[in-house]
């Protein structure tokens, strides 16, 4: 005789990803992971952890928190869920123009090595070097120009 029982799989929790309205009186968990509260500060529209010490701002929309005094060029954002913080993640423009500028940085260096096979005299070697030299300044100041902070 075989004995079969149904195989139980441990209950998943879902994660819903629509933030809810944060009350500033309200006490939640830290954000960071900690077993820390988030409570609120007196006179502020501000909640502090209990246990790490971080100091969080409401935004004016009432439906993120950010961390403040760290750091980073970009403060982190958690939204609640009704559950838990969320890490709020977003797609930054720099994001976007360091790849497109590494994109074009290889491009320009797969270019040259065909142009140092194609072109064997020294003169239009030299003239090309001149040329990759000045596109590679150009990139590499526009990269610095972007990834300045605010």
């Amino acid at each position: 005789m075989a004995f079969f029982s149904p195989r139980k799989f441990p209950c998943r929790k879902s994660v819903l990803t629509v933030a809810q309205p944060i009350e500033p009186t309200k006490i939640y968990p830290c954000p960071c992971g900690q077993q820390g509260q988030l409570r609120p500060i007196a006179l502020t529209e501000a909640l502090g952890c209990s246990r790490c010490q971080h100091i969080f701002a409401i935004t004016p929309d009432r439906m993120h928190i950010e961390q403040l005094a760290v750091a980073y060029p970009y403060r982190k954002t958690w939204f609640w869920n009704g559950s838990q913080w969320v890490l709020r993640r977003e797609n930054t423009p720099q994001s976007s123009a360091l790849i497109a500028l590494t994109l074009s940085l290889g491009i320009v260096l797969v270019l040259s090595f065909f142009a140092a096979v194609w072109f064997p005299s020294q003169a239009q070697l030299l003239s090309w070097f001149i040329l990759l030299c000045l596109v590679l300044t150009l990139l590499m100041v526009t990269a610095l120009l972007i990834l300045r902070r605010p």
